[in-house]
């Protein structure tokens, strides 16, 4: 059928959706028009009886987003982005999928006594673990932190007895060893019950069972010991938000003090802090009886607090941490003006000096002693401890982040409160926009100067043998589900930004040369 009037709108109702389709689609070279002239835009012959066609225009339609195509795909319609990379063989780091509530959620919820909603998201959290939970995760596994400039490990803390009497409960699944699950309790538009699942993958996910030494084995190890081979920087920064054990990781369970009794020990007593120190201990001893020249470590431990950089070893007369400034040097390398390093010759005198130093904490919502500052501790491996700078041999940086925290969910009337956490998200949105600038294009501008925190951080990035690890701590429990998926976000955009970034050089694996003998005083 030729091509109908916009006008006649009535004609166009009568049609059923073929026809109408068909009347759109065709274009005839020429029509008669009715009387009254030709329609806007045609040129018809002399009278205006006859004129080309109109170009039928055919409606337009919004373009679908993301989430568009989310809620598509999980309808059973078009494919999401997801599922095209998974059908082209793209390995996907984040997936969402959705579960329904069926007959067996409940049967289970009555068989272990649960009742409402809670009980309902408990039983499909379980069939979510039945059915993908497989694989033996407590494992170790190959570490992969000298394989890339900053690798992404994953831990999950352990419910705490406080979280139980509550009657909190896990809403986190490994389903592989590098992969973790954050299950979402949802209510859909019709009052349905859903559950979203977000899989993300990384380097390495931990469970609740995981230590602390078997997290350095994998994560910190083979970086130190690279250490006494290449040089170079290497860097741990522990992320999450607060109270999702970030300090236990880093200091252990025995809180900084001398070196626990090994007898019953559950791995946890000793954090990285220790770790780090006994294996680079038993490096320097292996170092001397190879007839190499001796090496000395020296140790600085700061804080960054609301922009300012306090030295926690240092204090004045009236018991004030010693303020600290960050300069740059002719290389534009980040210098300490004022820092003091401190020779150490066991691991009993790291730990004791770390023991002795004031981090600020707070009261908040979260945790009753939240720590309200970043922590750096620096131990550096050279030969000449009475110069300004020690000589360039080696680097080893261990950074306890802030909490993270939604000011929104503070619940603090406090103003210190509220601008210490202004202060600390600031300091981590630089992080990550520097993490970020690095991965794209050579010779980008890196924000560095955006905080204190990347000025400090910066050859831990930048050095060409450097590496660095991120440790992503979680809470589990179903309050801190909004918590934890940010901080998920977070951990998979520094991932991606990592995967994108150009290779790292090989690693020697060849001895490096001893560094220069001191200067003569």
């Amino acid at each position: 059928p030729p091509p109908l009037p916009r006008h006649n709108s009535h004609v166009l109702a009568s049609l059923n959706a073929a026809e109408r389709d068909n009347a759109y689609q065709q274009q005839p070279a020429a029509v008669n028009v009715p009387d009254g002239g030709a329609w806007a835009g045609d040129q018809g012959e002399a009278g205006g009886k006859t004129g080309s066609a109109p170009t039928p225009l055919k409606p337009k339609r919004r373009q679908m987003g993301a989430g568009d195509k989310k809620r598509v795909g999980a309808a059973g319609g078009a494919p999401t982005d997801n599922e095209r990379e998974m059908r082209a063989g793209v390995p996907v780091r984040v997936e969402i999928s959705r579960m329904k509530v069926e007959g067996e959620d409940h049967r289970w919820a009555q068989r272990h006594g649960l009742k409402g909603e809670d009980g309902v998201f408990r039983s499909m959290i379980e069939r979510f673990r039945r059915e993908h939970c497989n694989e033996d995760v407590a494992a170790e596994r190959e570490s992969a932190s000298l394989h890339s400039k900053i690798s992404v490990y994953v831990r999950k803390r352990p419910l705490l007895k406080s979280e139980l009497r509550a009657n909190a409960y896990d809403v986190m699944s490994l389903p592989t060893a590098k992969a973790l699950t954050l299950h979402e309790p949802k209510t859909a538009v019709d009052l349905s019950r859903v559950m979203e699942n977000h899989t993300f993958k990384f380097d390495r996910s931990f469970a609740e069972e995981a230590t602390n030494a078997q997290l350095y084995r994998e994560a910190l190890h083979p970086l130190v010991a690279n250490l006494f081979t290449a040089g170079g920087h290497a860097m741990c920064f522990a992320y999450g938000q607060t109270g999702s054990g970030k300090t236990m990781t880093m200091m252990g369970l025995g809180g900084g003090q001398a070196p626990a009794a090994r007898e019953g020990s559950t791995g946890n007593e000793l954090g990285l802090y220790q770790l780090a120190g006994e294996h680079i201990f038993q490096q320097l001893s292996r170092h001397a009886a190879a007839g190499r020249p001796n090496l000395t470590v020296t140790v600085g431990f700061f804080e960054l607090y609301r922009g300012r950089v306090l030295d926690l070893l240092n204090e004045d007369a009236a018991g004030h941490k010693r303020r600290v400034e960050v300069m740059a040097d002719e290389n534009d390398q980040a210098c300490l003006v004022g820092l003091e390093l401190r020779v150490i010759r066991s691991v009993e005198e790291l730990m004791l000096l770390i023991a002795s130093a004031k981090r600020t904490t707070r009261a908040t919502a979260q945790n009753e002693t939240s720590s309200r500052s970043h922590a750096v501790l620096q131990l550096h491996i050279g030969t000449d401890p009475g110069a300004d700078r020690p000589a360039p041999g080696a680097k080893l940086s261990l950074v306890d982040l802030a909490g993270s925290e939604w000011a929104a969910k503070a619940q603090s009337d406090d103003r210190s409160n509220r601008l210490d956490g202004a202060e600390v998200n600031k300091s981590l949105l630089s992080l990550k926009e520097c993490i970020r600038a690095l991965s794209g294009q050579p010779g980008r501008h890196i924000p560095f100067r955006g905080s204190k925190l990347t000025q400090v951080l910066k050859d831990g990035f930048v050095g060409a043998n450097s590496r660095s690890v991120m440790i992503a701590n979680l809470s589990p429990t179903n309050t801190s589900c909004e918590y934890s998926l940010n901080t998920l976000r977070y951990a998979q955009r520094v991932k991606d930004m990592s995967s994108d970034a150009p290779a790292p050089a090989p690693v020697a694996s060849a001895p490096a040369p001893p560094p220069p003998p001191a200067p003569a005083s």
